[in-house]
């Protein structure tokens, strides 16, 4: 599926100059851009597997809170008919990303918030919704909203790729909010913390177990929910 010219773990899509993007807004480091961590790689693995089963339909893809659209490209490369969104204009910087590599099609760039998706979008339904380092920036209520109304643009079958920030990582620390439920968790960082991942929004930051309940409160079942080595939590949800 993956062009046998076009590496996507080695392919270096930014300069050394712009390793630490900030996603902008006070949201952080646009991380996506850098390198694919253990839940993209799982996205990739199960578009993969989705062309396997049927290589006469390429399967499609939306990144929400895309970015300068790293996980995007590497979507692309692997053949999915992708379409990206972020409330920041990055579509000129997904062009710049592509230019002069053998992709099959290009994505299609959308400005707007995930939480409001419009009602049509390109390539829906997808195989693979994925959101990665937004959903702590709603308040518990606004995420099952948004990831329920997702669930609208879903393939039978497709799956829900979804990470927040961890309660019990170094974000954790001093975190004014940590002993209340997932429910009535919305805090800005400790100071330090703040500073230190460009995050200068309120956050309600997860454990596990809040991510599966969000999940349920959305009407999907988990097929599995892991930690990564930040302490960041993980899930893969489906229909």
């Amino acid at each position: 599926m993956v062009p046998k010219n076009f590496d996507v773990h080695n392919e270096p899509w930014l300069d050394d100059r712009t390793r630490r993007r900030l996603a902008g807004a006070g949201q952080g480091i646009d991380v996506a851009s850098q390198r694919a961590d253990d839940l993209d790689e799982r996205c990739l693995a199960f578009l993969d597997a989705r062309f396997a089963q049927d290589p006469t339909s390429r399967p499609s893809a939306l990144d929400l809170a895309c970015g300068r659209g790293g996980q995007t490209l590497r979507m692309v490369a692997c053949g999915a008919l992708v379409t990206a969104m972020d409330q920041h204009d990055h579509g000129a910087d997904i062009q710049r990303a592509l230019a002069g590599r053998p992709i099959p099609q290009p994505p299609s760039f959308i400005q707007a918030d995930f939480r409001a998706l419009p009602k049509t979008l390109p390539n829906a339904p997808y195989d693979a919704i994925i959101c990665q380092r937004a959903i702590h920036y709603l308040r518990y209520v606004e995420a099952v909203a948004a990831v329920r109304a997702w669930t609208l643009h879903l393939k039978p079958g497709g799956r829900v790729f979804l990470s927040a920030s961890g309660l019990n990582s170094e974000l954790g620390r001093r975190y004014p909010h940590r002993d209340r439920p997932a429910a009535e968790r919305f805090a800005y960082l400790a100071p330090d913390m703040a500073q230190r991942h460009a995050i200068q929004q309120p956050v309600c930051l997860y454990e596990a177990m809040d991510l599966v309940d969000l999940l349920h409160a959305a009407e999907l079942g988990v097929a599995d929910v892991f930690l990564s080595p930040f302490g960041n939590v993980k899930a893969m949800a489906f229909i």
